[in-house]
C-alpha cells in the first residue's frame, strides 16, 4: 500500500513538472518574444519587465518577468495554503519556482543568442498563429498542473480559491482577471495603435487559453448525467449495477400527454463508460427515452469530496 502511494505521489510530481515545462515553453516561444500579454500575476510581471526595460535597457524587455511574478505570488500563496491545503502549497511553490526560473532563463538564452529576434521575425506577420499555439501549450500545461492540485502562479492560485469558495469555473475567473491586467498593459505602449493591435491578439490568446484550460481540466474528470425513462426499470437497473460501477436513483413520473406512470432511472457516469451504458440500455429496453448531459462538477461517494464549510468565528 505504501509503495502504491509513493508511486502515485511520484507520478503527480512528474506531471506537475511536465505541465510546468510545457507552459514555460509556450510563454518563451510564443508570448514573450512577440510582446503579447498574459493575464494574472505573470501579466503584471510582463508589464514590469517592459516598463523597466524602457527605463534601463533601451526599450528591450528585461528577463525579469519570472522574478517579479514570483515576488507578487508569495502573498497569494500564503492565503491559498490555508484554504486549499498544505499539499497545494508544496507543489505550487515547486511549479511556480520552476516556471519562473525557466521563463527568465530561457528568455535570457534566446536574447543572448539572438533567437528572440528570429522568433519575432518568424511570427510577427502572423500573430494569430503565435496566439493560438501559445494558448494551446500554456492552457494544456496549466490544466495538467491544476489537475494535480497545484498552481503555476499567484493568479492561478487565486482562481482556484474562487473555485473552491464559490464553485466558479477557473476559466471564467481567469478571463475576468486577465482582461483587467490586459487593460493595464495597454498603457505600456508608446504607440497607441501598436498597443491596440497587440492587445487584441493578446485577448485572443487569453480567451483561447482559458477555454483550453477548462476543456482539458474538465476532461480529466468528465462525467455525464444520464436520465432513462424506461418501461423495464428492474431489468435495466440490475444490469447497470452489475456491469457499471455506479449508483442508480429510481423515481416515478407521470407523462404529460399519456398521463401514465413511468419509472425514471438516473445515474452519473464517466464519459468513457457512456458507450457501454448506451449498449446496455439498447439491449434491455431499446424503446427507452434517454437524456445524457455533461456535468461540470459532481460531489459525493465515488466522485469529488464536497468543499469544507468555513469555520465559524
Amino acid at each position: 500500500m505504501g509503495n502504491s502511494v509513493n508511486r502515485d505521489s511520484l507520478l503527480s510530481w512528474i506531471l506537475v513538472t511536465f505541465g510546468t515545462v510545457l507552459s514555460a515553453v509556450g510563454y518563451v516561444i510564443f508570448i514573450l518574444p512577440l510582446h503579447l500579454f498574459e493575464g494574472g500575476v505573470t501579466g503584471l510581471g510582463i508589464i514590469a519587465a517592459k516598463f523597466l526595460g524602457k527605463v534601463f535597457a533601451d526599450g528591450k524587455m528585461l528577463p525579469i518577468t519570472g522574478t517579479v511574478s514570483w515576488a507578487l505570488t508569495i502573498l497569494i500563496f500564503a492565503v491559498a495554503v490555508k484554504i486549499l491545503g498544505r499539499s497545494f502549497g508544496a507543489k505550487s511553490v515547486y511549479a511556480t519556482t520552476l516556471l519562473y526560473f525557466l521563463m527568465d532563463g530561457l528568455l535570457w538564452f534566446l536574447q543572448k543568442n539572438g533567437y528572440d529576434a528570429k522568433i519575432f521575425e518568424l511570427f510577427s506577420g502572423d500573430l494569430l498563429v503565435a496566439a493560438i499555439y501559445g494558448a494551446l501549450s500554456i492552457g494544456i500545461g496549466m490544466a495538467i498542473v491544476f489537475n494535480e492540485g497545484a498552481a503555476t502562479g499567484g493568479g492561478d492560485a487565486f482562481c482556484q480559491i474562487i473555485r473552491k469558495k464559490f464553485h466558479i469555473q477557473i476559466g471564467k475567473t481567469m478571463l475576468v482577471t486577465d482582461s483587467i491586467v490586459l487593460f493595464i498593459g495597454f498603457f505600456t505602449f508608446d504607440d497607441p495603435m501598436a498597443g491596440f493591435k497587440t492587445m487584441m491578439y493578446s485577448f485572443i490568446y487569453i480567451f483561447i487559453c482559458t477555454q483550453v484550460l477548462d476543456t482539458v481540466l474538465n476532461g480529466f474528470k468528465a462525467n455525464q448525467l444520464v436520465v432513462i425513462n424506461t418501461g423495464k426499470p428492474d431489468e435495466l437497473k440490475e444490469a447497470i449495477l452489475e456491469y457499471i460501477p455506479t449508483g442508480v436513483t429510481e423515481y416515478t413520473a407521470v407523462g404529460g400527454f399519456s398521463h401514465k406512470e413511468r419509472t425514471i432511472l438516473e445515474t452519473v457516469i464517466s464519459k468513457k463508460r457512456a458507450p457501454e451504458l448506451k449498449r446496455i440500455i439498447s439491449d434491455f429496453d431499446p424503446d427507452a427515452f434517454v437524456i445524457i448531459q455533461n456535468t461540470a462538477q459532481v460531489y459525493g461517494p465515488g466522485f469529488d469530496e464536497l468543499p469544507k464549510a468555513p469555520a465559524k468565528k
